[in-house]
Parts: structure tokens; C-alpha cells; sequence
């Protein structure tokens, strides 16, 4: 009889049920649950010197996870981040465990006992308006693929589309200004099944155009010569390998993300309130756009001169006002 502690009998319930069933989470967080799980199980394997296809749940101690997560940080290099995510992850599979198997709600209060990593907050890395139209220049538009790496560059640039949505774009999810009478949008299917609506620069409509003429709704927005879409790290290369030929850009770290805050940032200086740019970006909270009005030292610049008090002209030390005295006796 199987073993009802067995790990692969939970994650295959956890991974292939609840995830998908139940919570319906993303795919990108299943997939990051999956890859959590691909890296734990044999380090635990080789800590319990056994296989892995006959480890049990207490194989998993806090002990050996607290191992595991300094070896994400040190041996394989990753930021803290990323460590955190290792850990939400297991610590969501313990709770998940011990909703099924009272015995284990022990095991499991060790587990979720071990806290996440404080991390000092990173700052928001974005393109002035000179370094955002350098960029754009990058590509050579006399070339097919500079023309599609010219259309993704502009798409991001103008929507702040996360790179799943932009690699996910098919041509039925654009509206085209001569079609619904008014201006363009792209429909962004975003985290957690979420859809919003962006609406397009006419340049940005109309380099999309030429991508898509003559194609199906149901074809990739994006797609290289060989007519396959883009991947996210498709998408990736191009923002780097066009960031790279920008002199302006060197040093810097481009990546589609900092295109994201590009886009968020370049709202904010034209004026656009914050719950828009919320919308616009697919945030959950406004906390998190929040973060777009601090880092603009522009706009800080402007609001400290408007808050300025007005100078005083010199003034003389009481002791040399040698009328205050007559006043006073006046009184």
C-alpha cells in the first residue's frame, strides 16, 4: 500500500489539482511553483540519502529547507527575491498539506515558521525621454527584423505591457482606429486572467499594422521569419540587444520591465493621475503605483519651487534695533 506521506503523491494532488482547480492561479506562478519544487527535491534527496521517488514529507525539515534557500542564494546566485519566492512556494504547499492531513499541521507550522528575507528596496530604473527615442532608433527599419524588433519596442514603450502580455498579443486583441471609429487599443490579458485595454499612439498603431497585414486574428502579434511568436525571453534579447547599440544606454541595465516604468513614468510627468496609470498598468493596488511619483526628480524640483517660501530681505539682530526700546517705553 502506498504510502500516504509520500511527497510525489502530494505534489502531483498540489501541482496537478489545487493550483489549477481550485486556486487557478497563473501560469507563470505555476510554472515558478514547478521550477521551485524541480530544484528542492533533489537537494532534499541527497540531504536524506534516499531517491526522491521514495522521499516522504518529513524528509522536508525547516532545517533542510533553510539549507536549500542558502544554497538558491549562494551557490547558485540568486537575489533574495528570488529566494523569498522558493519559499512562498513550499510554505504554500505545507499549507496545503496540513488543510488535507491534520497528523502533519505540525510539520507544517515548522515550515511556514521559517520567514521570508528582508531585501533593501531596489530603485525604479526608467528612460528619459532622450534615451527612450534612442532606443527606438536602434533598430535597422530597412530590414524585416528591425521593423518587428521597432514594433516591440514601441508596443512596450507605450502601453507598459508586462512581457508575458506582449508575447501573448494576438492580432484579434487589437482594434484598429478605422474599425471602432475612434483611437486604437490593445486588449493585454494580464496576471492572474485580468484584462484591460491600452490605447495605442498612432505610430504605435500604425507600425502594428504593418506587422499584422494580412494575417489571421489568430496569429502572434510578434513573430519572427520563421512566423512563430515570440517568446518572453525572445522579447528580452530584443530590448537588450537594441539597448546595447545605444551608446546613450551604456551601463544601464534595459530590460522590458524598465520600458514598463518608462511607460508609467512618462504618464505621470504628463499629468495623469495615479488611479489612470493604475489601471493602465493592470496594478492591484495603488500602492504599487504609488511608487511612480517619488522617483521623478523633475517633478520633486517643480513642487519644491512651488512650495518655496518667499525670501526675506536682511534683517538686523534685535540688539541693533535701537528704536524697540523707545517703543516699548511708549507702551
Amino acid at each position: 500500500m502506498r504510502d500516504c506521506r509520500t511527497m510525489g503523491a502530494w505534489l502531483r494532488r498540489y501541482l496537478e489539482e489545487h493550483i489549477v482547480s481550485e486556486r487557478n492561479l497563473a501560469e507563470n506562478t505555476r510554472q515558478s511553483y514547478r521550477d521551485t519544487f524541480t530544484l528542492l527535491l533533489p537537494f532534499i534527496s541527497a540531504g536524506a540519502r534516499k531517491p526522491i521517488d521514495r522521499l516522504v514529507i518529513d524528509d522536508l525539515t525547516a532545517e533542510r529547507l533553510r539549507a536549500f534557500l542558502d544554497h538558491v542564494e549562494t551557490e547558485r546566485g540568486c537575489s533574495v527575491e528570488t529566494r523569498n519566492r522558493r519559499l512562498t512556494a513550499v510554505r504554500a504547499f505545507a499549507r496545503f498539506v496540513a488543510s488535507r492531513d491534520p497528523a502533519l499541521v505540525a510539520w507544517c507550522g515548522h515550515i511556514r515558521a521559517i520567514p521570508v528575507k528582508r531585501a533593501a528596496p531596489k530603485p525604479v530604473a526608467w528612460l528619459t525621454r532622450a534615451e527612450t527615442d534612442a532606443l527606438l532608433a536602434a533598430p535597422d527599419r530597412k530590414t524585416p527584423r528591425g521593423r518587428t524588433e521597432h514594433a516591440i519596442l514601441i508596443f512596450l514603450v507605450n502601453t507598459g505591457a508586462r512581457v508575458s502580455e506582449a508575447s501573448g498579443l494576438r492580432i484579434a486583441d487589437i482594434a484598429f482606429s478605422q474599425r471602432n471609429g475612434g483611437s486604437a487599443l490593445a486588449t493585454l490579458h494580464g496576471k492572474g486572467g485580468k484584462v484591460r485595454q491600452c490605447p495605442l499612439w498612432k505610430e504605435t498603431e500604425r507600425v502594428v499594422a504593418e506587422q499584422t497585414a494580412g494575417r489571421s486574428n489568430g496569429d502572434p502579434v510578434f513573430s519572427s521569419r520563421y512566423g512563430r511568436a515570440y517568446t518572453r525571453f525572445g522579447i528580452y534579447r530584443v530590448v537588450e540587444r537594441c539597448a546595447a547599440a545605444v551608446p546613450e544606454l551604456s551601463g544601464k541595465t534595459t530590460t522590458p520591465h524598465v520600458l514598463r516604468h518608462t511607460a508609467a513614468c512618462s504618464l505621470v510627468r504628463a499629468g495623469v493621475d495615479l488611479n489612470t496609470i493604475r489601471a493602465w498598468l493592470g496594478h492591484v493596488s495603488l500602492d504599487t503605483t504609488n511608487i511612480y511619483a517619488e522617483i521623478d526628480l523633475e517633478m520633486k524640483a517643480r513642487a519644491m519651487a512651488l512650495c518655496d517660501a518667499v525670501e526675506e530681505g536682511p534683517t538686523r539682530p534685535w540688539k541693533e534695533d535701537r528704536g524697540v526700546m523707545a517703543f516699548l517705553r511708549s507702551l
